[in-house]
């Protein structure tokens, strides 16, 4: 097991192309948001309650009634790249459900989080003399579940 800090570069966020794993091209940042929705629930007070002590029916009780999850990358466009801002604008277009898979390097076959997610945006920054880059934004469609995996051999 590696001891230390896990360095941000080996943080892949790819897609699952015919049952194999194909990590976002030349990935220069990810932010991976796991977001609870909440619900709030107010009780009226009981006068029992309310004369035994002051702030009776000013907490409020939540409980979380949905999950979600977001991604957000960016790259550097890059020609021929498999995984590039050609192929995600592809399947940007589809408008469809992709499988998407998250894991520490190295880790991608045996212990990582998949789900199916939707690209909710896709976006390509070129400025003047500097490298042309693109941001992709996706929100999970349905769950998204650890999964282990035992190593073959």
């Amino acid at each position: 097991m590696e001891k230390g800090y896990i360095h941000g570069s080996d943080m892949l966020v790819g897609l699952m192309l015919e049952d194999a794993f194909t990590p976002m091209g030349h990935s220069k940042t990810c932010t991976i948001s796991n977001k609870a929705e909440t619900k709030e629930r107010a009780v009226k007070p009981t006068l029992e309650t309310k004369a035994a002590a002051s702030s009776a029916g000013k907490w409020k009780e939540k409980s979380v009634s949905g999950l979600s999850v977001e991604i957000s990358s960016e790259g550097f466009k890059f020609y021929g790249d498999e995984m590039g801002y050609d192929k995600l604008l592809e399947l940007w277009e589809k408008s469809e459900p992709v499988t998407v898979r998250y894991a520490l390097r190295g880790e991608e076959t045996t212990k990582y989080r998949e789900g199916k997610f939707l690209i909710t945006s896709l976006d390509e920054t070129s400025p003047s003399d500097d490298d042309s880059t693109y941001t992709i934004s996706l929100e999970n469609s349905g769950p998204v579940a650890t999964k282990t995996v035992a190593p073959q051999g």
